[in-house]
């Protein structure tokens, strides 16, 4: 079965609607409640994307941000196959005793997986990625974003004196 526009559409408003409601806008006095992955496998996610995002100074990291709600948000509302892909791939990791070990033999073709782990790993990255640069925590902490804001004066740059390099050769020249 082939996806349509209607389909993209309906998963890109669900996953907005879940990044704005991970992104700390509104304050939760409940815990989430986790549709798809059972309490063993949110363990090992966590694991996982605590080795992928660590805390650091910065910020708190992916345990910080809670990426394994979002991931479990955008997989309960994903299609059977990419379910079944996080199923599996978790359960390839659960009896892992280092995390970071197995992660780091995973992650060897990460830019031409050929294996089912490697395949994963690619898919387990991407999702904690998204999930922690779409927090509080990855957007404000991390990356220091202050939000939209005015600038009451600009920096002056007419001191610096703009000069062409020595061997600037333009892409496209103007016809005369």
């Amino acid at each position: 079965m082939a996806n349509t526009r209607r389909d993209f559409f309906f998963l890109w408003a669900q996953a907005a609607l879940a990044a704005h409601q991970h992104s700390g806008t509104q304050a939760s006095s409940s815990p989430y409640p986790f549709k798809f992955f059972t309490p063993p496998e949110r363990e090992v996610l966590r694991r996982a994307a605590a080795a992928i995002v660590p805390a650091d100074e910065r910020s708190g990291g992916a345990a910080a941000a809670r990426v394994e709600e979002y991931i479990d948000f955008i997989v309960f509302h994903g299609a059977p196959p990419l379910q079944q892909a996080w199923r599996s791939g978790l359960a390839k990791l659960a009896p892992a005793k280092d995390v970071n070990a197995t992660l780091l033999k995973w992650c060897r073709n990460e830019f031409r997986p050929r294996t089912a782990d490697e395949r994963f790993f690619v898919l387990l990255k991407g999702a904690v990625t998204e999930a922690f640069y779409t927090s509080e925590e990855g957007i404000s902490k991390e990356l220091g974003y202050q939000g939209m804001g005015f600038l009451m004066e600009f920096p002056d740059f007419s001191k610096d004196k703009a000069e062409r390099p020595a061997n600037y050769r333009p892409l496209l020249q103007a016809h005369s």
